[in-house]
């Protein structure tokens, strides 16, 4: 679906891509009393939920303390995001703050829910790049620290705070202040999906190697892609692109942008898909020495989907920066894929759908992915997945087959709408000619009366893998 020149599915190349989805650093509610997990002690200390904690006989907490077993935890793991300045809700780069939260931040990794990272990352199904994925000792510590009552110990100055995460970028683009409204229909009921030309006036071709994001009013938007277009290239009816995003644009004259559900918009012919971002994600950095090709005289439209479920937000307007980072030349250039044959069935006559009130219902697919990579001889290699659905998603798996060899390649056993990320492996997979590409995805639908179709907006679904490919 992303490169122009060589879609998998005709469908798909048409067909936008997503609700890509939703929220940073998780807004948790404050600790209250009933929010522990476990909150076993014995006489001794109080603890900071009232609860009484073990002592050593001089009177000291016994077991672990903050400084000395759960601190250097944090500063690794979780204090990227848990900080003043960071965009999780609370800091855990102090006793004071990481004592109030123990409770709900032991229940949170002892889930796996936090850090945020959703693919399995035990070595069963791929070894992963920058994982924020805890230890099982590391859980066990911070769980029995809570436990035993949160203990501050000898506070330590050796542990440094890291930076907050910031791309170096060469280039800023910014969307217009603009106010959405509900015009999705059907398949996207609370949304607007909408686009934005901007010029990066680039005079000859660089290579994006990154990219960050910062929404103006991050309760409204949903995700947000950008696209190169080529404003000369002839499309359907004899337009040139430039002619055809004009003509959408003056639609609705009293409004910036267009609507698009279909990628870059209805007739638009985008040269692939380099940026796709959701809240949560902070910045991509591609694989070293590894790039996406922006070619000179390109404009690049940014769709931002924006949802209004929460009716306060009605009347509430955005404007949204993305940052790229570009190199001169790269060694290997890539391109990002995006494979959904759920929603590819909004073709057919008879859609697909997920049948309502059921705990778990699957839906698989397997396509051919090596040819359509590899037109002749040779392999291509997959440096990262993205894994996608809406609301309704329980667990996603994707699985390379080549023969009678079946290689997992994503692992998610409890998806989290709230946290999507681009996922970049330490060693990249193999594609060779044959080669098909599995997906499983499983929802739940309790709660519902009618079937669940495919669709664009977040009470719809999806089935979607991304994956970064460099030939």
């Amino acid at each position: 679906m992303l490169q122009a020149a060589s879609t998998m599915h005709a469908s798909i190349k048409i067909l936008l891509l997503p609700a890509l989805l939703l929220s940073a650093c998780k807004d948790d509610d404050a600790p209250d009393d009933g929010s522990t997990g476990s909150t076993e002690t014995t006489a001794g200390e109080t603890d900071a939920t009232g609860d009484t904690a073990e002592t050593d006989t001089d009177g000291t907490p016994a077991g672990r303390s903050y400084w000395a077993d759960v601190a250097p935890i944090y500063f690794e793991r979780c204090v990227t995001c848990h900080q003043p300045g960071g965009i999780a809700p609370f800091a855990l780069d102090n006793y004071a703050d990481a004592a109030a939260w123990a409770p709900a931040s032991a229940a949170a990794v002892a889930e796996r829910t936090m850090p945020p990272w959703l693919v399995t990352d035990d070595g069963s199904c791929g070894d992963f790049r920058g994982s924020r994925a805890l230890a099982a000792e590391e859980i066990d510590t911070i769980v029995a620290w809570a436990a035993e009552g949160a203990a501050e110990g000898e506070p330590r100055e050796d542990l440094e705070v890291p930076a907050l995460p910031n791309l170096d970028a060469d280039l800023a683009l910014q969307t217009p202040e603009f106010s959405p409204e509900i015009v999705g229909g059907p398949l996207a009921e609370f949304d607007e999906y909408r686009c934005f030309l901007v010029d990066p006036a680039i005079d000859h071709d660089m290579f994006l190697t990154g990219y960050q994001v910062t929404p103006g009013n991050a309760a409204l938007v949903h995700h947000l892609l950008a696209m190169p277009v080529d404003p000369d290239e002839i499309v359907e009816g004899g337009q040139t692109n430039a002619m055809r995003m004009q003509a959408l644009d003056d639609e609705s004259p009293d409004r910036d942008g267009w609507p698009c559900f279909s990628m870059a918009g209805e007739g638009v012919q985008a040269e692939g898909l380099p940026v796709t971002w959701a809240p949560g994600m902070g910045a991509v950095e591609y694989p070293a020495g590894t790039g996406v090709r922006i070619a000179a005289g390109r404009k690049i439209v940014i769709q931002l989907h924006y949802n209004l479920h929460d009716p306060t937000l009605a009347g509430q307007s955005d404007s949204t920066k993305l940052e790229l980072r570009l190199a001169e030349e790269v060694e290997r250039e890539g391109f990002f894929d995006l494979i959904d044959l759920f929603i590819d069935t909004l073709f057919d006559e008879q859609p697909a759908s997920l049948e309502p009130g059921k705990a778990s219902t699957l839906y698989s697919y397997s396509v051919p992915i090596g040819e359509h990579y590899l037109p002749g001889e040779g392999q291509v290699e997959v440096y990262g997945i993205f894994p996608h659905m809406h609301e309704r998603g329980r667990k996603w798996s994707a699985r390379l087959i080549d023969g009678d060899d079946t290689q997992c390649i994503g692992d998610v056993r409890s998806w989290d709408f709230d946290w999507q990320l681009y996922y970049f492996y330490e060693q990249p997979k193999i594609v060779r000619p044959g080669t098909r590409l599995e997906v499983t995805c499983d929802f739940d639908t309790r709660g519902a009366t009618e079937p669940i179709t495919p669709g664009w907006g977040t009470q719809n679904e999806m089935c979607l893998a991304g994956l970064y490919v460099v030939p």
